[in-house]
């Protein structure tokens, strides 16, 4: 190789040695290094960068005339090195390729990987090995020159099988890669293969190292795109990383074990310490996770799915490492976490998912990571998903979506009334209406559990029309004017208040039934108040004007703003049971007194909720209360027993 030749090759080298170290700098100061996708293209980039520095140096040593023998020894040295790394560089390339696919299960396959990856590295580096004895490969000769042979050719050759491999395996796998990164991953390794080809018929251009520097800028910004993966604030893989590994496991069938953990007083904790502070327990949490699955001997991709989420996922070999990881995680999480000067307390959930044993397809995983939470017992511990999967309580939260919209198209709605007793009149003059549903699966389903779930998927508004309409049918009814009621409740949730057409929707059931304003009674809360002030005055207003009238329940269950009180057109007050549970309490007793006096000044009518006894209610009479309701008359009643109560009782 001439002089000439050997400079622009140094230049090429010097070229690779520079864009890949500024890569791998990149990587590490940025801390891009977590996962295994992420290990192994580091790892990946790290082999090229000492590969192009050794044929860097050792092309180095061929501009130097007459060289001293320690010099040639030392290009001898660097040739070595240059080779090993030439072997190895592309079966690690192979093994990223493997993990990213997400068929990293496929070459745990001992057999098959000693067949087709091992035998041939193990043969390569044997080879490598044995020329330090035989120098059949290259070698110093008596004129103290180094000197390649023929057979340096089964190094390339190897090499060659190497690419062909990894192109084999893309175009067997491309359906999981899709079609863009399939052709970009397939030309960056033919690329490669050219470029070692023109090296080897041509001993006057030496540009593989340069070749492999641009597959590795390549793949970064086109495949690996780590800065799209991370979450730099609390410092583990995003969503983005979580979607990507889910869709690949799912797409190749690789069994995978999640550890979902999720903070459900997240929302508040962030209201309560602001942002930066917030931040920092989230940091300082995702640190434990990472030191806890260290601890545990777990190697394993973390997630932070936003919202206080996380996720570990592993491979199933290692699934008691991550349930030992994940019950020490459980255990930190029950003690209090101390931010400055703060000490926070965590209400977590934690459960461990095998799949697809327990979940077999990628958008329940994706659904079951977002709302877990909602699905599992109120338990602070680890919770394995296939232990409870069978329980009812478990399929009934899980198929809660399916359970109400089958209630809705099925009708296995009813509406129940609980009689509501007027101390002045000395009987019951009206009821609250509380929405039933018996499920022909599952049975009855606690309100607890749908009603929530149905204000989160949004058929809470449906929920809401049938409960309205109900209530307007009972009302206009010939059973109504006979029971000698005098108005119904009616409850109206947070997302039925800020309904842009509430007004004329409840208006036209009223007509339809011929019911009166004054006959029924519309309950709001403080919550839904408060969620949207300006929409619900609106519709306030105009069904106030109308002539309907308004109630405020679970009054003393919130953050009671006595102006809001002042302000809305309120006909009764209902005080929840909460503060009937804690009437014994000397000063919280002053505060229900004084509670009352003040409500009462305001010309409020007064309603307790949750009288069980004779003595609570006769403790509510003496405070002035107007009127009881509570298991102490009676629970609530479909409408036939309802109406057979009000026959006996009035």
């Amino acid at each position: 190789m001439t002089r000439g030749y050997t400079v622009v090759n140094i230049y090429f080298d010097g070229c690779a040695v520079a864009a890949i170290a500024t890569l791998v700098l990149a990587l590490i100061v940025r801390k891009l290094t977590k996962g295994r996708n992420n290990a192994l293209f580091l790892c990946f980039c790290v082999i090229i960068l000492l590969l192009s520095f050794a044929d860097r140096k050792s092309l180095s040593y061929e501009r130097i005339p007459n060289i001293p023998i320690f010099l040639e020894i030392n290009r001898y040295v660097f040739k070595y090195a240059y080779f090993l790394l030439l072997g190895i560089v592309i079966p690690t390339f192979f093994l990223y390729l493997c993990s990213y696919i997400g068929i990293w299960h496929k070459i745990k396959d001992v057999e098959s990987m000693f067949l087709w990856w091992a035998v041939p590295l193990g043969g390569y580096l044997i080879i490598l090995l044995q020329n330090m004895f035989t120098g059949n490969l290259f070698y110093i000769d008596d004129s103290e020159k180094y000197v390649e042979t023929s057979y340096i050719s089964i190094f390339y050759l190897i090499f060659f099988y190497f690419l062909i491999l990894c192109f084999v395996t893309i175009i067997r796998y491309r359906h999981l890669l899709g079609r863009i990164k399939s052709i970009a991953l397939g030309l960056l390794v033919l690329m490669n293969a050219f470029a070692l080809y023109i090296q080897v018929m041509s001993e006057w251009f030496r540009i593989s190292s340069f070749a492999l520097a641009i597959m590795a800028i390549s793949i970064a910004i086109m495949i690996q795109r780590p800065e799209e993966m991370m979450d730099y604030v609390v410092g583990l893989q995003n969503y983005n990383a979580f979607l990507h590994t889910v869709r690949t496991n799912f797409s190749s069938g690789a069994p995978k074990i999640y550890l979902f953990i999720r903070f459900v007083n997240s929302r508040s904790l962030r209201s309560s310490l602001g942002l930066d502070n917030y931040l920092v327990l989230l940091e300082n949490i995702s640190g434990k996770i990472e030191r806890m699955c260290r601890i545990s001997g777990l190697r394993s991709d973390n997630f932070y799915l936003n919202i206080g989420a996380f996720a570990i996922a592993g491979d199933v070999d290692m699934y008691e490492h991550i349930l030992d990881a994940g019950r020490v995680i459980a255990a930190y999480l029950l003690e209090p976490i101390k931010i400055k000067q703060m000490e926070v307390m965590l209400d977590a959930r934690v459960c461990l998912v095998h799949c697809p044993d327990d979940i077999s397809n990628e958008a329940s995983l994706l659904n079951f990571a977002n709302s877990f939470h909602t699905k599992l017992p109120d338990e602070r511990r680890v919770i394995v998903l296939s232990k409870i999967a069978k329980t009812k309580d478990f399929k009934v939260r899980s198929e809660m979506d399916m359970i109400i919209s089958r209630g809705i198209q099925n009708r296995n709605f009813e509406m129940y009334y609980q009689p509501i007793y007027s101390i002045k009149e000395d009987k019951f003059v009206s009821a609250e209406a509380l929405i039933r549903l018996n499920d022909e699966v599952y049975g009855f389903v606690s309100p607890a559990l749908f009603i929530p779930a149905a204000e989160q998927s949004g058929a809470i508004h449906e929920i809401g029309d049938y409960v309205i309409e109900d209530v307007c049918r009972f009302v206009g009814s010939e059973e109504f004017r006979n029971s000698g009621l005098e108005y119904v409740e009616i409850n109206l949730s947070v997302a039925q208040c800020i309904e842009a057409d509430l007004f004329e929707k409840i208006d036209a059931y009223m007509k339809k039934y011929g019911v009166e304003p004054h006959q029924i009674n519309l309950e709001i809360t403080e919550t839904a108040v408060d969620y949207d002030p300006e929409t619900t005055d609106k519709n306030i207003d105009k069904l106030s004007q109308a002539g309907i009238p308004f109630s405020l329940d679970d009054y003393g269950t919130g953050y009671s703003n006595i102006k809001r009180v002042v302000s809305l057109p309120l006909s009764i007050v209902k005080l929840d049971k909460t503060l009937v549970d804690e009437m014994d309490t000397p000063l919280m007793w002053i505060v229900i007194s004084n509670t009352v006096r003040m409500l009462k000044r305001m010309n409020k009518k007064i309603l307790v909720e949750g009288i069980e006894d004779k003595r609570a209610l006769i403790r509510f009479m003496e405070i002035g209360c107007d009127y009881i309701q509570g298991f102490y008359f009676s629970k609530p009643l479909p409408k036939n027993e309802f109406l057979d109560f009000l026959t006996k009782n009035n």
